[in-house]
């Protein structure tokens, strides 16, 4: 999806796209709450918009990076990435992965308070076991094929 197409979704509010600290993009909400970032590296429109997404990250607000990046990589993640209070988790030759940036940053780049009211439970496919991570984030096992 181009960033300027994504000023189109109905009743989503939005802001105008702008240089991000990942490249140029607009924060939307859906109807459920959820802020999702869409970004784009380029710095210029460089054709028509399309449904192809290179890549999408996971991206948990932490109040301790370096404590949350301790804990992941205890449990068998690899980092890929990692600079100031970033961390991006290597995802293999999937296009979605788990990204750590301070909540501060997180709350400040999405236009929201660092405190949040949204969800701190996730649920993932695989077989490392349930667990809470420092912030709170609740994983749990699910089977592939499985309804939650």
């Amino acid at each position: 999806m181009s960033i300027h197409d994504a000023t189109h979704v109905p009743g989503a509010p939005i802001e105008k796209p702008r240089a991000t600290l990942w490249g140029v993009g607009g924060v939307v909400q859906a109807p459920d709450g959820t802020i999702w970032q869409v970004v784009t590296p380029s710095k210029k429109d460089t054709g028509p918009a399309t449904t192809h997404v290179d890549q999408i990250v996971l991206l948990l607000g932490a109040d301790d990076v370096g404590a949350s990046k301790r804990f992941y990589v205890d449990h068998g993640l690899t980092v890929a990435k990692s600079f100031g209070e970033y961390v991006e988790f290597d995802a293999g030759t999937s296009p979605v992965t788990l990204g750590l940036l301070k909540r501060r940053a997180l709350a400040k780049d999405a236009g929201v308070p660092p405190e949040g009211t949204g969800s701190h439970r996730l649920t993932i496919v695989g077989d490392a076991g349930a667990f809470a991570d420092p912030d709170g984030f609740a994983w749990e096992v699910m089977s592939v094929g499985a309804e939650h």
